[in-house]
C-alpha cells in the first residue's frame, strides 16, 4: 500500500512539474440577466488568474462585473448592479497545437444591488458556475479566448478576452 501511495505522489508531482504554471488575464463581453420579469443587460468585464496543473486541467479564480442597468417595472425605474467572485475547474481539450476548447465548472458568489423609488436592496447568492469556450495561442505565453458562462440560471455572459501564461 505504501508503494502505491508513493507512486501516486511521484506521478502527481511530476504532473505539476511539467505544468504550464500560473496565468492571468481579462475579458469583456455582454451580460444579460432576468429577474421578476425584467431583463437587465450591460457590458461585463472580468479579471482572472489561474494555475494549469497540466495541459488539460486548471483551477481559476476571478472577479466578474456583470454591469449595471435601469429598467422600468410597473412604471417605476429600478437600477440593478451585479458582480461575482468566481472559482472553477477548467478542463481543456487541445484540437491542434494552437487551439483548444474548454469547459468550466465551479461556484460563484453573486452580489446584486438594486435601487428604486422608495428604497435600496442588496442580495448575495452562491450559485453554480458553468461555461465553455475556446482558446487560441498566439504564442506560448499569450492567448485569446472566447467564452459563454452561466453564473446563475437567470444570467448569461458572452465574452472575448486574453490571457498571459507565466
Amino acid at each position: 500500500m505504501k508503494k502505491i501511495i508513493a507512486l501516486a505522489a511521484i506521478a502527481a508531482l511530476s504532473t505539476v512539474a511539467q505544468a504550464d504554471g500560473f496565468y492571468a488575464g481579462g475579458d469583456v463581453g455582454n451580460a444579460r440577466w432576468k429577474d421578476d420579469g425584467a431583463t437587465f443587460k450591460d457590458t461585463s468585464f472580468a479579471v482572472f488568474g489561474g494555475y494549469n496543473f497540466s495541459d488539460n486541467v486548471a483551477v481559476e479564480l476571478g472577479y466578474r462585473n456583470l454591469g449595471k442597468d435601469t429598467v422600468r417595472v410597473l412604471n417605476v425605474p429600478v437600477t440593478v448592479k451585479a458582480n461575482a467572485l468566481q472559482v472553477s475547474a477548467v478542463l481543456s481539450a487541445p484540437v491542434s497545437t494552437d487551439f483548444a476548447v474548454f469547459g468550466r465548472l465551479g461556484v460563484n458568489r453573486i452580489e446584486v444591488k438594486n435601487s428604486f423609488a422608495g428604497g435600496n436592496g442588496k442580495d448575495n447568492e452562491t450559485k453554480a458556475l458553468i461555461g465553455f469556450g475556446a482558446r487560441y495561442a498566439i504564442s506560448k505565453e499569450f492567448g485569446l479566448r472566447a467564452e459563454f458562462q452561466k453564473p446563475a440560471s437567470n444570467i448569461r455572459v458572452l465574452s472575448i478576452g486574453a490571457d498571459y501564461r507565466f
